[in-house]
């Protein structure tokens, strides 16, 4: 009986899948956007006994704390793209709409006299759907708009 022959070795000693999912945007937005939502409600959920078990004001500051928390993650590790002033603005704007719909949601769930912490979590889950939603298409938005080829552009004395 012969033995078989020895496996190649490979460099990476991840498994072939695990390796490309690392490589993944997606996962890293993923990954951030988790972190991120377990911030908000670890904040929250203190916050709330803060206020007094108030809801919006809770919402409004443990969302302010993770919003600049996860404008630089994103910058860094989602998008592997450097800090930017641009950028820090674009995902501000993005983050304040869902700010304002998470804090009105949350006023308004309260006033229905839903429990404060169900409230988080759905005021949560409404803030990250329409973050990915806005963030993906602006960042989609951003890649379809090539820049213009050097032949393209107009030169001096055309019009």
């Amino acid at each position: 009986m012969s033995t078989p022959p020895p496996r190649a070795e490979r460099r990476d000693s991840r498994p072939a899948w695990l390796a490309r999912l690392s490589r993944s945007s997606l996962l890293r937005f993923l990954l951030v956007g988790g972190f991120g939502e377990l911030l908000y409600l670890s904040l929250y959920l203190v916050l709330l006994q803060v206020t007094g078990q108030r809801a919006a004001p809770a919402i409004a500051i443990a969302g302010g704390i993770s919003l600049l928390v996860n404008a630089v993650l994103h910058a860094r590790i989602s998008f592997r793209v450097p800090f930017s002033g641009g950028l820090l603005l674009r995902y501000t704007a993005i983050q304040l709409l869902c700010l304002g719909w998470s804090v009105a949601l949350g006023a308004l769930l309260q006033r229905l006299a839903w429990p404060p912490p169900l409230i988080g979590l759905i005021s949560g889950l409404a803030w990250s759907l329409t973050s990915f939603v806005l963030t993906r298409r602006t960042y989609q938005g951003a890649q379809l708009r090539p820049e213009p080829a050097a032949a393209d552009r107009p030169g001096p004395g055309s019009g």
